[in-house]
């Protein structure tokens, strides 16, 4: 009977034992737990112990990430010079070892591998003098804030998670508002809002209200799908012989260009200099350059989800997607297509034998850096200029026309890449001539039915 009893009382506490092992997740709102952060690793590769607690009266920034994201190692440059500009009054630290979105690298990504890292001369971030220290080798964090997709910022202001955003949101203006004591009304980034099921359609037809057999729909929502990936594909009913094509999540561009890549049986990528938008709104299609807008507040704008079901006769995929393009026209009241046009373009000549600004360097690694206003081109092709240039709407298209295959060193300032004529006196400089030019070029244009003639 005393076995009995004793059992009886372990029970629970074993029972608040292994509840104990999982933390729960915090969300906005909450007071963080005070987690131990055992091993912190700084740019010189020294390790050190904190708690949350310790920047109980700061603003902390947890960003998640892992060394494979190029997106994430970049965005820590930007970071380091906020936490330098801000100094004690906030704290950022990267964290890896996220083993909700990427299993193994809480074992790859640990405090060994990372000190390396860091301690790397010749690593991106050694050469950039980036100082972020760098959390590591910690399971409870990414228990507490679940994620799958990186960079993922979680921001604390005296103990409490007040934000948990994108990559983007992380500026000068933002801390500042924060550090104000201002209530934030951020899009909470969840990387865990119920999937969509791509077998079952995004319209649901009650087929018994038709006296006939349905045949044929398509439906365009210009919602924007928060936390589902781009997805673009097709699912046959093999049964009631129905095919039905998707695309979720695409700017109206690029659905449009998906589909012409099946129809043109072409793998190329169309560059910005080479879309022709006549339409009344560019903002509704394009993401213009230093556009103050965040990169989810872009997507709610520009992006969209279509479905089409029609019976499946064994068309070709061609067919198909030229089926799929009628639709986003109609729907939209948008003609897109692709026109070669004769029109003003800019073509890069070489004044000398560019051996002022020819590398030295023979290796092939390349630290350009292309963001106004401070340009930076280290032992890299000029090809990479000119398709620089070309990323920018409403600019000529651009050629390469100096047939030098070597590398080049460039540093100059430029408050924007749309200012041509600047570039034009910048590259004189450099022994390059950026010259305008005549040619017949292959466009997509985009056209609104609205859209006024005599504005084209």
């Amino acid at each position: 009977m005393k076995n009995i009893i004793i059992l009886l009382i372990l029970l629970p506490l074993l029972s608040m034992a292994s509840n104990n092992n999982q933390a729960s997740k915090v969300v906005v709102g909450d007071y963080v737990p005070d987690v131990p952060l055992t091993k912190i690793v700084s740019y010189d590769g020294n390790t050190r112990s904190a708690k949350l607690s310790d920047y109980k009266n700061d603003l902390l920034i947890l960003d998640f990430m892992n060394t494979s994201c190029s997106s994430c190692i970049e965005g820590l440059i930007k970071k380091d010079h906020l936490q330098k500009e801000f100094g004690d009054r906030i704290h950022i630290l990267a964290v890896v070892g996220g083993e909700g979105y990427l299993k193994g690298t809480l074992q790859r990504e640990n405090e060994t591998f990372i000190r390396k890292y860091l301690t790397n001369k010749k690593g991106y971030l050694s050469k950039h003098n980036v100082q972020i220290p760098w959390v590591v080798e910690n399971s409870l964090l990414n228990q507490y804030f679940p994620h799958k997709v990186v960079s993922h910022l979680v921001w604390i202001y005296k103990g409490k998670l007040v934000a948990i955003t994108e990559q983007d949101y992380v500026s000068r203006e933002n801390i500042q508002y924060i550090l104000d004591g201002n209530k934030n009304d951020w899009p909470l980034k969840d990387d865990f809002l119920p999937a969509m099921d791509l077998t079952v359609p995004m319209v649901y037809q009650d087929r018994s209200k038709f006296q006939s057999r349905l045949k044929r729909y398509s439906v365009v929502s210009g919602l924007f799908q928060d936390g589902v990936f781009v997805k673009s594909g097709v699912v046959r009913d093999s049964i009631n012989d129905f095919r039905r094509d998707y695309i979720i999540n695409l700017p109206i561009i690029n659905a449009y260009l998906s589909k012409y890549l099946i129809v043109n049986e072409n793998s190329n990528l169309v560059e910005p200099s080479h879309i022709i938008l006549e339409v009344n709104d560019p903002s509704k299609y394009l993401r213009k350059e230093n556009a103050a807008d965040y990169n989810y507040e872009y997507r709610k704008r520009t992006y969209i989800c279509y479905e089409g079901l029609t019976p499946d006769t064994l068309q070709t995929e061609k067919q198909a997607a030229e089926r799929v393009i009628n639709d986003l026209d109609n729907l939209l009241g948008l003609h897109g297509r692709f026109e070669k046009r004769k029109m003003k373009c800019l073509a890069l000549y070489r004044i000398d034998n560019l051996k002022n600004i020819t590398s030295k360097n023979n290796n092939h690694e390349n630290l350009s850096e292309m963001d106004t206003p401070e340009i930076h081109i280290k032992n890299d092709e000029l090809s990479s200029l000119v398709w620089k240039m070309n990323q920018f709407y409403g600019n000529p298209p651009v050629f390469d026309e100096t047939g030098f295959t070597g590398k080049v060193n460039m540093s100059f300032s430029l408050k924007s890449w749309k200012d041509i004529s600047a570039l034009q006196e910048i590259l004189k400089g450099y022994g390059l001539n950026l010259k305008q030019v005549d040619r017949e070029v292959e466009v997509f244009v985009l056209t609104e039915n609205t859209f006024n003639n005599r504005d084209r």
